[in-house]
């Protein structure tokens, strides 16, 4: 069984006049966010199913997979992730 290659893209942010940096780790069908500076915590991983034609994407990935498979461009959502778990434990 071959395990999965996550990639890493990196996300920063003001809020609450604090600069949030962190960073999305992710493949097609999973992701989370992980808060580290101002300290360190991270999201839970969000799933797609298997049977859904789509895959979570940032600016990284390039590759097309043909017409029949929506990319799902998941940045926005993550930093708006980051901003909610600075809130939750600052």
């Amino acid at each position: 069984m071959s395990s999965i290659q996550l990639k890493k893209y990196p996300i920063s942010c003001s809020h609450d006049d604090k600069k949030l940096t962190g960073y999305i780790e992710y493949w097609s069908k999973d992701y989370r966010v992980v808060l580290e500076q101002p300290f360190r915590s991270e999201s839970n991983m969000i799933h797609m199913m298997y049977m859904i034609p789509a895959r979570f994407t940032t600016p990284l990935d390039r590759d097309t997979l043909g017409s029949d498979v929506k990319c799902v461009d998941i940045v926005s959502t993550c930093i708006n992730t980051m901003k909610q778990i600075y809130d939750k434990e600052k």
